[in-house]
């Protein structure tokens, strides 16, 4: 993490580190919103799209778009007591 010092790790940027991950509280709020190059999360590859990820790369929309009649790994459920 850089030195408060030094300022954002954002390029260009010299705003004081006070938002967290290096960033000043501007960019750790885009960062947080998967706006930045280094995202949060996995996100959907397609362009422009922010969705998470729920298959091969894509989100939930672009995978049943792209591969029409395949469904999506389910998430794992709890096994049932009995």
């Amino acid at each position: 993490m850089p030195n408060p010092s030094t300022g954002c790790r954002q390029a260009d940027c010299k705003r004081p580190v006070d938002g967290g991950k290096g960033y000043c509280t501007r960019h750790y709020a885009a960062w947080k919103r998967g706006e930045l190059p280094k995202r949060r999360y996995k996100t959907c590859r397609v362009e422009a799209c922010r969705k998470a990820i729920v298959a091969r790369g894509r989100c939930e929309e672009h995978f049943a778009r792209d591969y029409p009649g395949k469904r999506a790994p389910a998430e794992t459920a709890a096994a049932p007591t009995a």
